[in-house]
This record gives structure tokens, sequence and C-alpha cells, in this order.
């Protein structure tokens, strides 16, 4: 009886080491998964490996902040600036002070976003780590050739027609102008629910910046929009050139800026003047004040 016992007993330690066996290795894998689930929230603005974007590149992140500091940073980047933490200010004013949203995720959930990101990462015994000078010397030279393979008059048209809503979108996306205004010299007057987005090429770093919002889209109202209408590559290409056109028309430089300014101010100056000499020469007394004075003499 005590033998069938025991055996009894050693079978159930058994399938429980089984099943938390399982279980741990089934955790890991969905880990994994879900890592790279939700990094896909984050591609709009970043990249592991490939470059700057609207953000920093987060190859080797974790060799670089302490992962305690990365959860507070991704559940809320803006919390961490205005509490003073002189990294998160650092990043802030590096990237345009384009704000990070804020990320209500669970702690399980921002480990596997990290373990996601890690698993790019080389050892360092390997010698294999990718500089971010190297990655963003490559990403330079690849925007440089993708602009020159879609840089057209052609592309530029259609992205145009694209964003007014001429040209409709193969998935049956809204327009662009339902929400956003482009400022150029042919434009139609857009909506006002959401940013002007004349200068959001050169606003947002660029075409990796505007290619990434455009098909992995970070802000809210956006995503839920395109969530079951996404873009495709080639009506993003066309947007793509289309707003970079828009930017280079509406261009005007900082120098040019500070001119029309200084000379406003000289403008205000000299016009100061002009009312001060002609004020000091008014007529202090009335008119009765000078014929009762002639007639007392």
């Amino acid at each position: 009886m005590n033998t069938n016992r025991n055996r009894m007993s050693g079978i159930r330690f058994t399938l429980v080491v089984a099943l938390v066996f399982l279980g741990c290795f089934t955790a890991h894998k969905s880990n994994a998964q879900d890592g790279e689930q939700l990094f896909q929230q984050c591609k709009a603005c970043h990249t592991i490996g490939q470059g700057k974007l609207l953000g920093p590149d987060l190859l080797d992140v974790s060799k670089r902040r302490d992962k305690v500091w990365l959860k507070n940073f991704i559940k809320s980047s803006q919390t961490m600036i205005k509490a003073g933490d002189a990294e998160a200010v650092a990043l802030f004013e590096e990237f345009n002070k384009l704000p990070m949203m804020d990320y209500n995720l669970s702690d399980p959930e921002l480990e596997a976003i990290i373990k996601y990101i890690d698993s790019f990462s080389k050892a360092d015994s390997e010698g294999e780590e990718v500089s971010a000078t190297t990655s963003d010397s490559l990403a330079a030279v690849e925007a440089v050739n993708y602009l020159a393979s879609i840089d057209t008059e052609e592309n530029r048209k259609k992205g145009k027609e694209l964003f007014e809503g001429k040209r409709k979108f193969n998935n049956g996306g809204a327009s662009c102008i339902s929400c956003h205004h482009v400022n150029t010299s042919d434009a139609v007057q857009g909506g006002l629910l959401a940013k002007d987005l004349t200068k959001s090429f050169s606003r947002n770093g660029g075409l990796s910046g505007i290619k990434g919002i455009i098909e992995f889209p970070p802000f809210p109202a956006m995503k839920d929009a395109y969530q079951h209408a996404a873009l495709t590559e080639d009506e993003s290409m066309k947007l793509q050139v289309f707003l970079m056109h828009a930017d280079e028309e509406n261009a005007v430089s900082e120098s040019s800026i500070s001119e029309l300014i200084k000379q406003g101010l000289l403008g205000v100056l000299i016009l100061l003047v002009i009312i001060s000499l002609v004020w000091f020469k008014r007529k202090k007394r009335s008119v009765n004040y000078q014929i009762i004075k002639r007639q007392r003499r």
C-alpha cells in the first residue's frame, strides 16, 4: 500500500514539474511574441539598429539605461521630464522637443518589449556591435537613395490627390484633409481637428519620420482611424513626396525671420520718434486763451 502511495506521489510530483517547466517555456515564448507585437506601436518613432527616426535608435538601449528607468520612461516620458530627470530632459531636447506618448502597459508587457529589443543586441565579446554613427550614416545614405528614386512630379501630384481625397485609398481609409491642413499655392482648405502638416516633413525628421508615422500611426485617433484601413506602401510613398514639397514651398530660413523682426522693430522705433516730434509741437493751450491774452494787452 505504501509503495503504491509513494509511486502515486512520485507521478504527481513529476507531472507538477513538467507542467511548471512547460508553463515557463510557454511564458517565455509568449513574452518574445508579445514583445514583437507590442513593439509595432513604437516603429513610427524608433528602430532597432536602423538609425534614428523621430526618436533614438534603441539598439543596446539596456546597456545605456537602467531597466527601471526604461520602464518609467515608456510609461510616461513627460512625467520624468517635468520631474527634471537629466537624461529624459536631454533626450527631449535632442529630438526637437517632440513628446512621446504615454503607454499604459503592465510590468510583464514592459518586460516583453525590453526583452524583444535586447534580442537584437550583440554580445560584447563578439566585437560585432554596430556603432550609432555607422547605423546613422547607413540610414542617411539609404534615405538619399530612396528620395532620388521617388521624387517625381507624378508622385507629388498623386500624393496631393490622396491627401485631399480626390484619389481614394485602396483600403478605404479617410482622406488626410478630413483632419489636417497643408499650405501650398494650390491648396484646398483642410480640417482643423489635428495639427497643420505644412512643415511636418522637417519637423518630424524627413522621410523616415513621415514614413514611420504614416505606416505605424503613434497617435490614438489616427491609429483607430486606420486600424482596419492601413495605407499601402505606394500610397505612403506618394504622401511622403507631397509633404516634402509642401515643406520646401513654405521654407523660410531662421535668418530671414530674424531679419524681418529686426526691420519691424526699426520701423516701430522710427514711427515712435516721428510721433514724439509731432506731439512735442502740439498746441498746449486753447485758441480762446490766445484771444483773451491779446485782448488783455
